[in-house]
């Protein structure tokens, strides 16, 4: 019998065990007791899955707020969440001997945010989000060491189908909450506060619904149906950056597909995308302002050039530690109100992943996170067909590195989009996943 590589997700899973979220080994599977706690955990898992994405229960308790975890009894609520994750690593401990590169790389990443609470301008606010985002970070790993790719891609594409439909019915039946009546009248943005927080989180259950749709063809009709109804709610949001990810996930799929089984189809692939790439770098060089108008967004990126503007000149003064980690946009921030001064108007952030990390930690957080990401890419380029996740973490790697382009998710605390990097990092640059 040939050994098993040392590296190697999903060996098998049967037909059967599929249908119900239920791991197998070449074996059997599991049943009775340790059948029931293994259910046990992906419904725990859903529930920390779905408090991570602050649908529906952040909008109703703070209506007002972008983030109810500023509300400071909200942060109450997380308790149970960092309760439940505690409880599940010490379950499945010995696991995370599988991950130790991305627990080295999360370490690291922690560590430096903890430790700017010794420069912050808020050390506070510093250290109680420092050690949201250590449990936010923990789940993620959690996430990726613990289930195979079925299992895991189906976690996450259910608990966006259940939401999806539920802001379906809140946009039909409460549009009060459902649909925007502000500068964005008409929007959708379902069981969220803002139409772009929506669509950015719909767009990782699209592609979750689409991988599970490929890898587990006993259940492909009902997660097509799904992922079509959670495009459709990226449509509604009229979110053109969340829409464009949705599309270049769909369209990269294939693309995938084509690399793993090589030969010539994968080298023409290679020339095209590269090809196109460099078509589209050079349109978007040399005529900006027309790709800008093409997607119905302002060159200024509606002010953003602006607060960019801003926020370079404040980082020139603290440019190697940056102002701490989440205290630049704290309400007593002298930093933020300068920037609030010379916009004209009340910033929430950045609004770009890479200038938020210059301004909190500095270029020593910049060019740390930077590694970190360059290191999963690698590891991606030589290992994606072998994590067998339908190309979930891959593709998860790339959305991410898309959308923290217009929008602050690198190290978000509480965040889903955290959560899923983190899960990704953790698939893509294992030392060993599990084979059972």
């Amino acid at each position: 019998m040939p050994a098993t590589p040392a590296y190697e997700d999903d060996d098998y899973v049967a037909p059967a065990a599929r249908r119900s979220l239920v791991p197998s080994t070449q074996d059997a599977p599991l049943d009775g007791l340790a059948l029931w706690i293994y259910r046990a955990e992906i419904l725990l898992a859903c529930v920390c899955v779905f408090m991570f994405t602050e649908a529906l229960w952040a909008p109703l308790f703070a209506p007002n707020q972008e983030n109810g975890g500023d509300v400071a009894w909200m942060r109450l609520l997380w308790l149970p969440v960092y309760g439940l994750t505690l409880m599940l690593c010490a379950l499945r401990a010995d696991k995370f001997l599988r991950i130790l590169p991305a627990l080295f790389m999360g370490g690291l990443l922690i560590g430096l945010c903890y430790a700017s609470g010794w420069w912050s301008i808020d050390p506070a606010v510093t250290s109680r989000r420092s050690l949201a985002l250590a449990f936010t970070t923990l789940f993620g790993l959690y996430l990726g060491m613990r289930f195979k790719g079925p299992d895991l891609t189906q976690i996450v594409a259910l608990t966006f189908t259940v939401l999806a439909v539920g802001s379906i019915l809140a946009a039909l039946f409460y549009p009060t909450m459902g649909v925007h009546h502000d500068i964005n009248a008409g929007a959708w943005r379902g069981l969220w506060h803002e139409k772009n927080q929506m669509a950015s989180l719909m767009t990782f259950g699209f592609v979750a619904a689409c991988a599970s749709a490929f890898i587990v063809p006993e259940r492909r009709t009902a997660w097509i149906v799904a992922a079509a109804l959670i495009f459709f709610l990226v449509v509604m949001s009229r979110s053109k950056t969340s829409l464009l990810a949705c599309m270049l996930s769909l369209f990269a799929m294939p693309v995938l597909m084509a690399l793993k089984r090589g030969g010539i189809l994968s080298v023409l692939f290679v020339w095209a995308a590269a090809t196109i790439s460099l078509i589209g770098g050079t349109i978007f060089f040399l005529m900006p302002e027309a790709i800008f108008k093409a997607l119905g967004k302002d060159p200024t990126l509606t002010g953003r050039t602006e607060i960019w503007e801003s926020l370079l000149r404040l980082s020139d003064k603290r440019p190697w530690l940056g102002y701490g980690y989440k205290a630049f946009w704290g309400p007593d921030s002298v930093p933020n109100k300068i920037v609030k001064m010379e916009t004209h108007w009340d910033v929430p952030s950045a609004h770009n992943g890479w200038l938020d990390l210059l301004v909190q930690l500095g270029w020593l957080g910049v060019i740390l996170f930077g590694s970190v990401l360059a290191i999963t890419f690698f590891c991606a380029l030589f290992r994606f067909a072998r994590v067998k996740d339908g190309f979930f973490s891959v593709l998860t790697l790339c959305l991410f590195s898309f959308l923290i382009l217009s929008e602050s998710f690198i190290l978000g605390q509480n965040n889903l989009i955290w959560v899923l990097f983190a899960c990704a990092m953790a698939r893509l640059t294992a030392n060993r996943l599990q084979d059972s």
